[in-house]
């Protein structure tokens, strides 16, 4: 059992740390359109200032393909509605799709180079353990960049959240990864 901990616990640390820099990266490619996007504008008119960083947790759940809930309580013109900023937005880059995949390959082939995994079943197994630091975070993140005002409320759609950013992502591309890194492993470099 100890071997197991030592073998997959730098993977699931690889986990967190993608899900960290993920964050980080997607705050510094759309802080500023989401700072000066109208949605920041009008939650901080009606009171709740400081959110542009949870509005940017939303892009960051929109690059693994999550969609943003907005519930809005006001009568005759309220509603929900589902939402996409990266897709329907000019001013955020696609660019961010790319950022979970690549940091989770990161991960992956991080987490097999320290088990020195060089077999393809290691790797995989490895690689799948990327996704216990990932997806703790993401049942957090879900939570913690939602915006509530009065009775309207916002945020990451909480199953897909976790579904698809939390579990589908890291176990699909975790792996990859490591299978990199085996392969790599396995040639000698």
């Amino acid at each position: 059992m100890k071997e197991t901990v030592r073998e997959l616990g730098p993977a699931a640390g690889s986990g967190i740390g993608a899900y960290v820099l993920g964050y980080v990266f997607t705050y510094v490619l759309s802080g500023p359109a989401v700072e000066e996007s109208s949605l920041n504008q009008i939650v901080e008119a009606v009171g709740d200032g400081g959110v542009a960083w949870k509005l940017v947790g939303w892009v960051f759940y929109n690059a693994h393909g999550v969609t943003t809930t907005i519930d809005i309580d006001i009568p005759f013109l309220g509603g929900t509605e589902v939402l996409n900023y990266i897709a329907q937005g000019d001013a955020l880059s696609p660019v961010l799709y790319v950022l979970p995949p690549a940091l989770l390959i990161a991960a992956g082939l991080f987490g097999a180079r320290m088990a020195d995994a060089s077999d393809v079943g290691d790797a995989v197994r490895t690689g799948g353990a990327v996704t216990a630091g990932y997806l703790p975070l993401a049942i957090v993140g879900a939570v913690l960049f939602t915006v509530t005002v009065d009775s309207s409320s916002g945020g990451p759609t909480l199953v897909p959240a976790i579904g698809l950013a939390g579990l589908v992502y890291p176990l699909v591309f975790g792996p990859i990864g490591a299978g990199i890194g085996a392969t790599l492993a396995s040639s000698g470099r």
